[in-house]
């Protein structure tokens, strides 16, 4: 899955644009020296753009990066569990 792919659903699930810095940055390219070619950050698959992060030299621990994984996930299960329970009990109150 992609940078591109991820940002796309989260923008689907939160029901929100994306914003326009992160698009700039989904834009901006990566000199690959192994494929000796460019690279848009938005066409990296996520475990190609973490092992970049790791290997720039900006530290984060795995215990940091899995909490912010699941800290994004739980909120999109957050809102898509509001989101079906209104939508049921709107519903629902409609009908009596």
């Amino acid at each position: 899955m992609t940078l591109d792919q991820i940002v796309k659903m989260q923008s689907i699930i939160d029901k929100r644009a994306i914003r326009c810095d992160t698009e700039k940055f989904l834009n901006t390219k990566r000199y690959s020296k192994s494929k000796d070619e460019w690279i848009r950050f938005g066409d990296m698959h996520i475990d190609h753009f973490l092992r970049v992060f790791a290997n720039s030299g900006i530290s984060i621990s795995k215990e940091g990066l899995e909490n912010v994984f699941k800290n994004m996930l739980n909120k999109s299960l957050d809102h898509l569990v509001m989101e079906k329970n209104f939508e049921h009990w709107k519903y629902d109150k409609k009908e009596n």
